[in-house]
């Protein structure tokens, strides 16, 4: 009798350290119901926490994420990725790419003092920001439930999540935190954050256009140059409320019509750099750039002249449209005739993709 007694005890007590030592799961803190897309090559990051049976934090934990069927998106061309838990306990990918449109599951592991602790976070590629949006307005006032990953393996999805000011879900992450577990329920927060910044995005297109200069000295003439350039744009930051990048404006003008009498230049090239700012509703740049330099004709004579451009646009569904300006304003010195002074503008639309 006092055999059994002992063993039972014995049993009881393996139990009981057995649990003490586990209790260990992964928390889904970015990622989930995330939308990428692929046309930007831009996708949220999933961030996981791995916490003790206590819910504290867990630093220097492996983990491992992989992409459910290798097709859909890489982490910078991998399948798979490992990443060890920073001191808040948590592990963030780095390099995710969508690649294929549809939803897609990553696969998230760890293995914390012997136990091997899992979770899902599920995911949608789409090709373009406007379909992203409408799978904001799809999922608009739907309910969140929980993902965090348990001993035995399980983990179940979030859903739904609201658009903030009209944007999607480009623009706004729907992230399920595991709180706290009391009376064997997980309780759950939703918590909604603006995304991070995408990373670079590329724009590119050409335009065409004329240049009208007026030219006044000893006669007033006018000038007309035909322009054909090309504008490349940089993104290297950009959220739904701000952007900023770079870019450069080249080509070459020619000269069509002239009503001046004299010798006069038959055009050439130009190039232009510049650093864009603003938000997608609004962004542009505003260069100017002063030369001197002798006059094409004659070599006594110094051209003095101020060029200025201005680009105003919106970026929407992955397109920068908008208008720019030059203006041209130029003084040449020194000849017989006295002062030439020139005004030159033009407006170009320009659509970049």
């Amino acid at each position: 009798m006092t055999g059994r007694i002992v063993a039972l005890l014995l049993t009881f007590l393996a139990a009981t350290l057995s649990a003490q030592a586990g209790g260990f799961r992964i928390v889904v803190i970015e990622g989930e119901d995330a939308v990428n897309i692929i046309q930007q090559k831009t996708a949220v990051r999933p961030v996981v926490e791995v916490r003790d049976r206590n819910n504290l934090p867990v630093s220097g934990v492996l983990v491992t994420f992989s992409i459910e069927g290798g097709k859909a998106a890489t982490f910078g061309g991998a399948s798979t990725l490992t990443v060890a838990t920073n001191a808040a306990g948590q592990a963030a990918v780095t390099g995710l790419t969508p690649s294929v449109a549809g939803a897609f599951q990553i696969q998230v592991s760890a293995l914390a003092q012997g136990q091997v602790v899992t979770a899902t976070i599920a995911q949608t590629n789409v090709l373009t920001a406007a379909q992203a949006a409408a799978a904001s307005a799809a999922t608009s006032g739907g309910t969140a439930g929980s993902s965090a990953g348990g001993g035995t393996g399980g983990a179940s999805g979030a859903a739904g999540g609201g658009a903030a000011g009209g944007g999607g879900l480009s623009a706004t992450t729907i992230g399920i935190v595991g709180a706290a577990v009391g009376g064997g329920a997980l309780v759950a927060t939703q918590v909604v954050k603006e995304d991070a910044p995408a990373g670079p995005s590329s724009f590119s297109g050409p335009f065409t256009g004329q240049i009208v200069s007026t030219i006044v000295g000893v006669e007033t003439c006018v000038i007309t140059r035909a322009v054909t350039a090309t504008m490349q744009i940089t993104l290297d930051s950009q959220s739904s409320s701000a952007v900023s990048g770079k870019g450069e404006i080249s080509g070459s003008d020619t000269v069509i019509s002239q009503t001046c009498g004299g010798p006069t230049s038959t055009g050439g090239s130009f190039r232009q750099s510049f650093t864009i700012t603003g938000s997608p509703a609004s962004l542009g740049f505003r260069e100017q750039r002063t030369e001197s330099r002798p006059a094409d004709f004659d070599n006594t004579q110094t051209v003095t002249a101020t060029h200025s451009y201005v680009f105003q646009a919106t970026l929407s569904n992955g397109v920068i449209t908008g208008t720019l300006v030059y203006d041209e304003k130029s003084e040449t010195t020194g000849g017989r005739g006295g002062i030439v002074r020139e005004s030159a503008t033009g407006t170009f639309p320009i659509t970049l993709r």
